[in-house]
């Protein structure tokens, strides 16, 4: 079988790092190596991107004064970045950050990592 062929996305992306990779599994590149195989994607590195977004499992529904300062951090990390996409490995950072980033008003999407390998490999777009 023929190896098929990736289609570049035209695309500035930033990578929030999931605690349970990062932090605890001590997985860092391989989500970055992933991206970089993608023609056209511009990876952009995000300040403290190894911090937790304030989701931390069940933590923004326990802690949810806590969980929001911690987002409010991390969407200005984001931002900094002038990023269309941030891209992340873990649902639960996903949903926080989606729903962080639309209460903000900020036209920055956010896409789990093989939801961009997938639209590269000629799936629906991801954000």
């Amino acid at each position: 079988m023929a190896a098929r062929r990736r289609r570049a996305l035209r695309r500035r992306v930033t990578l929030q790092e999931s605690c349970n990779l990062a932090n605890a599994q001590r997985v860092r590149s391989a989500p970055r190596e992933l991206l970089a195989a993608i023609p056209g994607l511009e990876l952009v590195e995000l300040a403290q991107a190894d911090l937790c977004c304030g989701s931390a499992g069940v933590y923004n529904l326990i802690q949810p004064a806590m969980s929001a300062a911690i987002l409010r951090d991390k969407l200005a990390e984001i931002g900094a970045t002038a990023a269309d996409t941030v891209v992340t490995s873990n649902p639960g950072c996903l949903l926080q950050l989606e729903q962080g980033l639309r209460t903000s008003g900020s036209p920055t999407g956010v896409a789990h990592v093989v939801q961009l390998l997938d639209e590269a490999y000629g799936g629906p777009a991801a954000t």
